[in-house]
């Protein structure tokens, strides 16, 4: 369970992760895909009801974030049962969290987009969707648990496996319940929402048999809810209150660029989505070394190596740079590649080339930013983390909201928003580590 800062461990640690959220993003990728052969409406509705479902998961993903950092923590000291301890807490945690977030959702969300949309048919696009995904919720936050022990303890082929389970499910179930093929009945968007659900339902069951059968895992005493402690409560959400803020943030302006968008008619919307899941694309190689990142820092200091941290990230940022640069370099061999993949309207593809030159702009920054912002949370340092992000969506929200609705610029103009975005980003989060005296945080 112990690392160091080799290229070999940081590969062996990363691309399971990779491999694991590209699965995760075939899936949206698919849902737009064959949402893109129904209609411009039900494309832009599930971007923005996509967007308001994951700013919700990403509350959950960030008490997961700081259940990752403490049990790399207490892997990198070696203390097993403790780990067992907290994978339990966070089990319950998140359990409660995903009811929450549950009914948040059922009961507010139409309420929400009534107040915020223009054109009444992607509301009811928007809210079909959304009342189905929001089931999903109660999967996917629990799920989270599995995947920051996995990632903890450095364990992370289960999550590539557990990943391709579900996009296969997806692709397979979009196909039947969108369409309405062999005997399924035709749903539109209403289908995605359920293939989603379910798919996410096949995985979640995969990861908890794994845990409950694998010998190797049985020292851990996972799911035995002993010694449950206010104090081990209190070290999970004291960890993750800043990155729960700093998600909310993150993803809150992000559906916000949407609803912004969305108002500047529906084709604006529909191109954005495209541009959306071809950026995702592009940035999932990148999450997986982000993850990666946090975990590692953290397991380093753990084991007391804490001279070994900036050597360990500035090689992620290596490996995340050649990565981003293979892409880079493949986007520009054939440009539309990415764009045919989410659509077959040549009118969209045309429409959203200026874009498409932006976003790999932005995958570029975006490959140094992130990992710096994450060997900021790794070191427990959470709260400056979250000090970083809200500076830049204060000046992100700022420029979208007068490029899309005071002068109405182009969409070109305000995708611009993301390169400003990762610029500021990374050059305060180096800023940061570089002057600011940092020492780790004991937690």
């Amino acid at each position: 369970m112990k690392v160091n800062s080799s290229y070999k461990d940081i590969w062996s640690i990363s691309y399971p992760i990779i491999l694991g959220s590209l699965a995760t993003t075939v899936l949206n990728i698919t849902n737009t895909a064959f949402l893109a052969r129904v209609g411009e409406v039900e494309l832009g509705a599930m971007a923005i009801a996509g967007v308001f479902y994951f700013v919700l998961v990403m509350i959950g993903i960030a008490l997961g974030t700081g259940a990752q950092i403490l049990i790399s923590r207490r892997a990198g000291e070696g203390d097993t049962n403790e780990i067992g301890k907290l994978f339990d807490h966070t089990f319950l945690l998140l359990s409660g969290v995903a009811i929450i977030m549950f009914l948040f959702s059922v009961l507010i969300a139409p309420d929400f987009f009534s107040l915020l949309l223009k054109s009444p048919n992607v509301l009811k696009a928007c809210n079909d969707y959304i009342g189905i995904r929001s089931y999903g919720i109660l999967i996917t936050l629990v799920s989270i648990t599995f995947r920051s022990f996995f990632i903890g303890i450095s364990h992370t082929r289960i999550i590539t496996y557990s990943a391709i389970i579900m996009m296969v499910a997806n692709v397979i179930l979009d196909y039947l319940l969108i369409f309405g093929k062999y005997g399924f009945p035709e749903m539109g968007i209403k289908g995605a929402a359920w293939a989603s659900v379910i798919a996410e339902f096949i995985a979640f069951a995969y990861l908890f048999l794994y845990s409950l059968v694998k010998h190797e895992f049985h020292h851990f005493r996972l799911f035995r809810f002993t010694e449950l402690t206010h104090s081990r409560f209190s070290s999970i959400f004291h960890l993750s209150s800043p990155v729960i803020l700093q998600n909310t943030l993150s993803m809150g302006a992000w559906f916000l660029f949407f609803v912004f968008i969305e108002r500047m008619g529906e084709h604006e919307l529909a191109i954005s989505n495209i541009i959306r899941a071809t950026y995702m694309i592009l940035m999932t190689p990148i999450w997986g070394y982000a993850s990666a990142t946090n975990s590692m820092v953290s397991n380093l200091i753990g084991q007391g190596k804490i001279e070994e941290v900036k050597q360990l990230v500035k090689r992620i940022i290596n490996l995340s740079l050649i990565t981003s640069g293979l892409l880079f370099a493949i986007t520009f061999i054939s440009p539309q590649w990415l764009l045919r993949i989410t659509t077959s309207d040549q009118v969209l593809i045309a429409d959203s080339m200026g874009t498409y030159y932006i976003i790999i702009g932005a995958m570029l920054l975006f490959s140094v930013s992130v990992i710096l912002l994450s060997a900021v949370s790794g070191s427990g340092n959470t709260k400056s983390a979250m000090v970083i992000e809200f500076f830049n969506i204060l000046v992100y929200m700022i420029y979208v909201y007068f490029c899309a609705i005071v002068i109405n610029a182009s969409i070109e103009v305000v995708w611009f928003s993301e390169i400003i975005y990762w610029v500021l980003m990374g050059v305060f989060s180096a800023m940061y580590l570089k002057f600011s005296k940092w020492k780790p945080v004991e937690i």
